[in-house]
């Protein structure tokens, strides 16, 4: 048996690099869990500072944080710990925090928008950033794990009072905003109206759904937390149950509040792939099998019955589809980031209109964009872990939270290939950290001894110090370019009564429209929006030179080729008018807005689809 090294005094410097990334670990989950790549929008900066103890954060803002507490851990611990590949924790690190971003970047060859790639990529790295700064506190300072879950648990507790809270309160609250807002003449935005219409909890995420996927990775590691924190109460046997299970009902509440079905029946199948590993009879083991899958029919039958019915799961259907297509097509390096928007409106089946940017499948989601190969590598990474930690688990190794951590971690993946965790950075950082939380092992003397005067220490730092590079630096870019992209929009969409008092002139908009195209020359977005701005003013041509410069950067959006239609139209150019509009209904087939307008304006125009 390899001799356990003591741990020595703790340094002021440790407990800074400690603190940083338990902060972050705490903010994760109340402040970074929204969408990180949709740069057709722009995340919401209302002007005063006061307003950021509220609101969720911006999710690139997140790689500010992990790039800065990567440093500061690297300066601190990196000299120190030993080079990760000695273990499956310092290699589950490296799948995730280089792996994950390596990955994406073949996304960028065949990538229409670049938007989509650079964002993916930069989010990816802020994630990474997180995850090397934990391994490296926590694989120095292994006692600290407890403290890690502790924060976690605090996080959960506080999203627990948020989505409680939006059930009993918030949903009335945001709909008197709403009619406020309707009153003095702002906006409303598409995603408040149709959150306006739906009651499923979601708390600081940006869905129910994503909110879903963090609970049913969280619930069992914060339930083992609370019933060891039961030891502390006498007499055990009761306090015990009795703190886990006020926890597990707290958070089982607002994970039913948020009624998200594939989370429900991956907390299920996780459940029951915990009990079957429990010592039982035979019969009782049946038994389980037969209420797992009488749980799940039961499930189904209310939610076609008397739910929201299954037409979710056709459209996730449908996202599969387009996979397998677009991975034949282009096997090797995807269509690029983006492209899975782009293709599947062309190939979705379904009835409506829905755009959906991502497959809602982190391994289809790699391996439709960047390649094979990058899903291949992906799934290694989620897989991997967890066969290593299922191995300590079946050789009696790990202790009581390595088991609780796994079963979450099933849950989640089982999750994440249902829908759009990779895009939610506190999903992402979370997951990992807790893989890496349940890995990390007592330092050996052996590893210590590598660890001081070894030279390949040196290696390991150059990665690391790239990565909180790319953390910092890109996490910084994309935050000016969504300031300068949001300064366009205060003139073209008002969404504060602030807004509202601007005095909007043609030179202020063209002003905010260049400093909005500096930040992000490549991007189409700036231009559509402005485009969209002229057209309802009827500066026709204004409209039309934005549109234009909006298809330099990309011919593959057919919002554009439908709003030069409606230019032409009024041009009284009827046949190219009816030209991009049928190139619109290509590009778009399953939009009935465009085959709508097709069939009015230009009935002559024949469209079948293929």
């Amino acid at each position: 048996m390899k001799k356990t090294e003591t741990p020595g005094r703790i340094g002021p410097l440790e407990y800074a690099a400690g603190g940083v990334v338990g902060f972050l670990t705490l903010l994760l989950p109340l402040k970074f869990a929204s969408l990180a790549v949709m740069p057709e929008a722009t995340s919401f900066f209302p002007g005063y500072w006061s307003a950021y103890i509220d609101i969720t954060w911006p999710a690139h803002s997140f790689g500010l944080f992990s790039g800065a507490a990567l440093f500061l851990a690297l300066a601190v611990f990196g000299w120190r710990a030993a080079s990760p590949l000695r273990s499956p924790c310092g290699r589950t690190m490296l799948l995730w925090a280089l792996g994950l971003p390596l990955a994406a970047l073949p996304g960028l060859i065949n990538c229409d928008t670049p938007d989509y790639g650079i964002w993916e990529i930069l989010h990816l790295a802020g994630v990474g950033a997180y995850l090397w700064a934990l391994y490296l506190v926590l694989v120095c300072r292994p006692e600290w794990r407890k403290t890690f879950l502790w924060l976690l648990a605090a996080g959960a507790g506080l999203v627990v009072y948020s989505g409680l809270r939006q059930y009993f309160v918030g949903f009335a609250e945001t709909r008197e905003f709403a009619r406020r807002q309707y009153e003095e003449g702002i906006l409303i935005s598409e995603i408040l109206r149709i959150k306006l219409e739906d009651d499923r909890v979601f708390a600081t995420f940006a869905s129910c759904n994503v909110l879903a996927g963090y609970l049913v990775l969280v619930i069992p590691p914060v339930c083992y937390t609370l019933w060891r924190f039961g030891d502390r109460f006498e007499p055990e046997k009761v306090s015990r149950p009795l703190l886990a299970g006020i926890g597990a009902v707290f958070l089982g509440a607002v994970l039913l509040l948020t009624r998200g079905r594939g989370a429900l029946l991956a907390a299920v199948l996780a459940a029951a792939g915990f009990m079957l590993t429990l010592p039982m009879r035979r019969l009782w083991r049946a038994g389980l099998i037969a209420l797992a899958v009488f749980t799940i029919a039961g499930g189904a039958v209310f939610a076609h019955c008397a739910g929201r019915g299954f037409g979710s799961v056709a459209e996730r259907v449908d996202y599969l589809k387009t996979s397998f297509t677009m991975v034949m097509e282009k096997p090797l390096a995807g269509h690029g980031w983006g492209g899975f928007f782009y293709r599947h409106m062309q190939l979705k089946t379904t009835g409506t209109d829905e755009a959906a940017h991502d497959p809602h499948n982190i391994v289809a989601a790699f391996a439709t964009q960047a390649g094979i190969p990058a899903g291949l590598l992906v799934a290694f990474a989620l897989l991997y872990p967890l066969a290593a930690l299922g191995r300590r688990i079946f050789r009696k190794e790990a202790d009581g939270f390595a088991v609780a951590i796994f079963w979450g971690e099933v849950a989640f993946l089982l999750h994440a290939l249902m829908d759009v965790d990779l895009q939610i950075p506190a999903c992402m950082a979370l997951a990992g950290g807790l893989l890496i939380a349940a890995l990390v092992t007592p330092r050996t003397a052996d590893d210590a001894a590598s660890a001081v005067g070894s030279k390949k220490r040196l290696l390991w730092l150059l990665p690391g110090v790239l990565l909180g590079v790319a953390a910092l630096g890109g996490s910084w870019y994309t935050l000016r370019a969504e300031l300068a992209y949001d300064g366009l929009m205060k003139y073209l969409q008002p969404q504060t009564p602030g807004d509202l008092e601007l005095r909007v002139t043609p030179e202020k908009v063209e002003r905010a429209l260049r400093d909005a195209v500096a930040a992000r020359p490549y991007s189409p977005f700036p231009w559509e929006s402005a485009g969209d701005f002229y057209l309802m003013r009827r500066d026709y041509r204004s409209a039309e030179r934005c549109f234009a410069e909006a298809q330099k950067r990309t011919m593959a959006r057919p919002s554009t080729y439908e709003r030069l239609s409606r230019i032409e139209r009024v041009r009284g150019n009827r046949r190219r008018a009816g030209e991009l509009l049928l190139e619109a209904c290509r590009r778009f087939p399953g939009n009935p807005k465009y085959t709508d307008e097709l069939k009015e304006h230009y009935p002559e125009l024949e469209f079948n689809r293929k």
